[in-house]
């Protein structure tokens, strides 16, 4: 697994809340689609009371392939938020939000593709304890909450 990547599987046992300044929602026979751009994922970890935020956005090969990236920091900028110092709420953000009433993620995988000797991650599966919800590289991210583990994600990462 690449070392950058190690921190995508320490979230496991962590509580998820997922953010975008335009949120959109999709219900079909599937499930759930989200999509949006530049979502922001919240993350509280068992072990600390301070959230960590992943912000996710994308890119394109030079093959036309989307790939998946993440910017892990401390706050929800770009979103609308208001920090409060005086609670053990860090930041109340104001944007679109969707997050599920058992929201521990139990297991993290990464799917991808290797081009040129290297591997690039395009998707995120997130298992819960009765939902899986994946996240796929693109211009807009798409974000699905299923009961199904999604197929065709690519190749197996970590």
């Amino acid at each position: 697994m690449k070392q950058e990547w190690t921190s995508f599987k320490s979230i496991e046992g962590s509580l998820l809340w997922i953010y975008a300044n335009q949120l959109g929602m999709y219900l079909s026979a599937e499930g759930i689609s989200l999509t949006c751009m530049e979502p922001m994922l919240k993350i509280r970890r068992p072990d600390s009371p301070e959230p960590i935020y992943w912000k996710l956005n994308w890119e394109e090969t030079e093959l036309g392939d989307d790939i998946l990236l993440l910017k892990e920091q401390d706050t929800p900028e770009p979103l609308n938020y208001e920090s409060l110092e005086w609670t053990d709420q860090k930041h109340v953000i104001t944007s679109s939000s969707f997050f599920l009433e058992q929201n521990e993620i139990k297991k993290v995988s990464g799917y991808g593709f290797k081009e040129n000797g290297n591997e690039f991650l395009s998707a995120i599966v997130l298992e819960m304890d009765h939902r899986i919800i994946s996240i796929e590289a693109g211009a807009v991210i798409t974000i699905k909450v299923t009961t199904t583990a999604p197929a065709d994600l690519g190749e197996l990462l970590f």
